[in-house]
């Protein structure tokens, strides 16, 4: 089984954060199967540049190394997947969750994500 690893998760990750289900911490310490969507990263790029997040790690610089060293893989966001969007249910507001939902149901991923939005989606939501 795929899994899509939400930015909540894999910043924690990355972070030695203990507060995941012991199937989450085992897919992603396995990183066998793991996706990290761009805009994830894009997401988690904003929130750096307004100061909303502080990580211990430069994201242009770590990140590639961090997303090898654990096996994880980048997964683009094409046009399918942008313009998806327009049939999902408007349970969520954040336009990087419904990007990542729609990425999600397109490829039947799992969504490792502490965030119960996913659910409403349909998606299987580990945490």
């Amino acid at each position: 089984m795929n899994h899509l690893i939400d930015t909540n998760a894999w910043i924690g990750f990355f972070e030695g954060r203990k507060d995941f289900s012991s199937e989450a911490k085992k897919i992603m310490e396995s990183g066998q199967d793991c996706f990290i969507s761009v805009a994830s990263v894009w997401e988690a790029a904003i929130k750096v540049s307004i100061g909303k997040l502080k990580l211990p790690y430069d994201l242009r610089r770590d990140l590639p190394r961090l997303l090898d060293e654990n096996g994880f893989t980048l997964l683009g966001v094409d046009l399918d997947d942008a313009t998806a969007v327009v049939d999902l249910s408007h349970h969520h507001g954040d336009p990087f969750d419904r990007i990542m939902a729609a990425q999600a149901m397109k490829r039947g991923l799992r969504v490792i994500s502490r965030d119960p939005v996913f659910t409403s989606y349909g998606l299987k939501r580990i945490w």
